[in-house]
């Protein structure tokens, strides 16, 4: 196949294209999608991992993607050090522009697992 729909990784993070641009942006998001999975009193750790898991799955997809899009064999290390990077833009986002604002926090309290505030166990929403 002649035309690569996505950049090789892990360049398509900031390549200033369509793909490269989407990917960025979702990346922005990570940690939205976090907070729709985790309960606010959780420990940072455990939101840490929640991220990171986020972040590994979304790096692994696009490298699936661009490997089968390329007829190429699936790289797991680029896809580990996208990753990396995928965490990376998703923690300085949650600690930087998302911090305490409203979309964070609206995220936190509707998220899929809530806690019984009487008794505090833990459901899918």
């Amino acid at each position: 196949m002649d035309s690569v729909i996505l950049p090789e990784l892990p360049t398509y993070l900031f390549a200033p294209n369509v793909a490269g641009v989407l990917s960025l942006a979702l990346t922005v998001l990570l940690p939205i999608a976090a907070a729709m999975v985790m309960r606010p009193d959780w420990s940072a750790g455990a939101k840490g991992v929640v991220l990171l898991v986020l972040a590994a799955v979304k790096a692994f997809a696009e490298a699936w993607l661009v490997a089968v899009d390329a007829d190429v064999a699936f790289n797991a290390t680029t896809a580990a050090y996208a990753v990396t990077v995928n965490f990376g833009i998703a923690v300085a986002m949650h600690f930087g522009l998302l911090r305490d604002t409203r979309l964070q926090q609206a995220a936190l309290r509707g998220g899929l697992v809530r806690g019984d505030a009487a008794g505090g166990d833990v459901r899918a929403g």
